[in-house]
């Protein structure tokens, strides 16, 4: 296994003039048991597991397996892009996700006889990709771009989070995996690239950023460098998801507040790569 923990802060001398604190949480390994120690990491930086219910806590994380949802919006069939904001317990959870493509899909399970992490799509795929948590995967359907917008759980107000975390499998490329975030205003807090794994085929790779302050209101995933449907040949890396964990989600502050917390902030304007 490979891991990585960087404070930018301590990195950059530009901390002093406002950037905020951020702490990166980035590994691989052959498989679930070897990635376990820096998922754990990225879940005590952000605080306590909250109950999947509507309305923000105000602190600690949520998170999403994947692994509940019925077969119902599972392969063959798709998952709503809002099925983890409802406004009812399990699924609010905060976040909205869209994407260029054509939808989204969780993977089957093996009783349902679909074709299990996502075989139902290409028989090869189930020996190429591994689960961190059993048994169901994500992805985005006809590309490889997932957006993440945060909510107060189970309602449409936009929320805030203090940092997002995903599980990846079969990442074979340097560059093809990574996760932008950013602010309420649309500015990029940052780029960072998931690490490629040890193995061939199956393995698994973690990132994970925190914030110092409650600031990231969406993140844009590209998680390999196509879309699902054909094989790996020629710099071509598929790489679908498992676990997502994020910060929970609160209410954007009133403008007048947010504008001080905001004052000498520098970022990056928004420039979405793909």
């Amino acid at each position: 296994m490979t891991t990585r923990s960087v404070i930018s802060c301590a990195l950059l001398a530009a901390c002093a003039t406002g950037v905020h604190a951020q702490t990166v949480r980035s590994g691989s390994a052959a498989d679930a048991a070897g990635l376990q120690a820096i998922v754990d990491q990225f879940r005590d930086d952000l605080g306590q597991l909250n109950a999947p219910e509507p309305g923000s806590q105000g602190t600690g994380r949520r998170q999403i397996n994947w692994d509940a949802a019925p077969d119902a919006v599972s392969a063959p069939n798709n998952l709503p892009g809002d099925f983890f904001n409802a406004n009812f317990a399990p699924r609010a959870r905060g976040v909205v996700f869209s994407t260029p493509g054509s939808g989204f899909q969780l993977s089957a399970t093996a009783a349902s006889g679909v074709g299990v992490r996502f075989g139902n799509i290409n028989s090869a795929y189930e020996n190429q990709f591994s689960t961190f948590s059993d048994e169901r995967l994500f992805t985005a359907l006809d590309s490889n771009i997932v957006d993440v917008d945060f909510r107060v759980p189970g309602s449409d107000e936009q929320g805030l989070s203090r940092g997002f975390g995903a599980v990846f499998s079969d990442v074979d490329i340097w560059g093809s995996t990574f996760i932008d975030y950013y602010d309420v205003n649309g500015d990029k807090l940052g780029s960072y690239t998931v690490e490629t794994g040890p193995t061939e085929d199956g393995s698994l790779s973690f990132l994970g950023v925190s914030f110092d302050d409650v600031i990231v209101a969406s993140v844009r995933i590209y998680s390999g460098n196509q879309a699902l449907g054909g094989l790996e040949y020629g710099g071509i890396d598929l790489v679908v998801m498992d676990d997502f964990i994020f910060g929970e989600p609160v209410a954007v502050p009133a403008p007048g507040v947010l504008a001080l917390a905001s004052a000498g902030l520098l970022v990056t304007r928004r420039r979405r790569r793909g």
